[in-house]
């Protein structure tokens, strides 16, 4: 019987808020039967993207970001939203300018967290001790503080540091708003295009908006990418009935399927081993080659 083998088009390694290297990211996700992967990190190109594909030859390495970027609502607020993409020409001068606006000095940010988590009791230090821990990361913030938290037993799991302190939603006790601006999604959308890439709406129910603002955003988004969007609708963290509905939302607005773990470590809530069938990124892949070779 042939073996079966899937794809994970959204992970995250050391080099943003995730927990094993590239190396051991890739070898883990071997293992599981994936074939094809996207290493996804925050507002990143991986700067050795040849050299990693060619030590790992039995795996398809895609290069893959996942970009920040602020779309408005009906009600004038701005949100932050997450674009990933795939399979785009990292040589693209709007895609290089697009990774350059995003890429900010997160020190202040996190400094203010910890300023506020010392106000509910929480001691973990200093920017610098907590980047001690973390040396290789490009993207030290809210992940990394919701791992210190359930490492040094203020919190029983990383979902739980998020819930009561550092979340967008929840308690929201030592919660800081993100201060930067990124990239708009009108200009992160029109580069991975122009750089003949793939762009997928990463985790819709993230966001907290209503159904009717999820529909003014996955229309919007379907004009900005026609004929070669992507929405995740696999998504690791979400139920079976939610996944249904992305489902829906997907073929309602002529959006292609995605998949995604959004892989960070192994936890109770995240694992390769909830991996997609291969067949996903095959057609997301000639849909691509379909979509540049008519645009070229």
């Amino acid at each position: 019987m042939k073996k079966r083998l899937y794809t994970d088009l959204h992970t995250h390694s050391r080099l943003s808020d995730g927990m094993l290297s590239q190396d051991d990211l890739i070898e883990e996700a071997g293992k599981a039967g994936i074939r094809a992967l996207a290493i996804t990190d925050h507002n990143l190109d991986c700067p050795d993207f040849e050299e990693l594909a060619s030590r790992h030859p039995d795996m398809e390495l895609i290069r893959g970001s996942e970009i920040s970027c602020l779309y408005r609502t009906s009600s004038g607020e701005e949100k932050e939203l997450h674009v990933v993409a795939l399979d785009y020409d990292s040589d693209n001068p709007l895609m290089k300018q697009i990774f350059r606006k995003d890429i900010h000095d997160r020190k202040p940010y996190v400094d203010a967290i910890l300023e506020k988590l010392r106000e509910n009791g929480i001691d973990l230090g200093t920017y610098e001790t907590l980047k001690a821990d973390y040396p290789e990361t490009h993207h030290l913030g809210r992940k990394q503080i919701a791992d210190a938290l359930k490492e040094r037993g203020y919190t029983k799991t990383v979902d739980e540091g998020f819930d009561i302190y550092i979340g967008n939603f929840g308690e929201r006790r030592a919660y800081v708003k993100y201060p930067f601006a990124y990239a708009s999604l009108e200009e992160v959308t029109e580069a991975i295009i122009a750089a003949k890439g793939i762009p997928v709406l990463a985790h819709l129910f993230y966001y907290g908006l209503s159904e009717e603002e999820n529909r003014k955003l996955l229309k919007h988004f379907s004009d900005l990418t026609a004929g070669i969007g992507a929405m995740e609708v696999e998504y690791g963290k979400y139920t079976r009935a939610q996944r249904d509905e992305l489902k829906k939302y997907a073929s309602e607005y002529g959006l292609m399927e995605s998949a995604a773990s959004d892989f960070h470590g192994q936890s109770e809530t995240q694992s390769l081993e909830n991996a997609f069938p291969y067949e996903m990124y095959e057609r997301m892949k000639e849909r691509r080659k379909q979509y540049y070779s008519v645009s070229a």
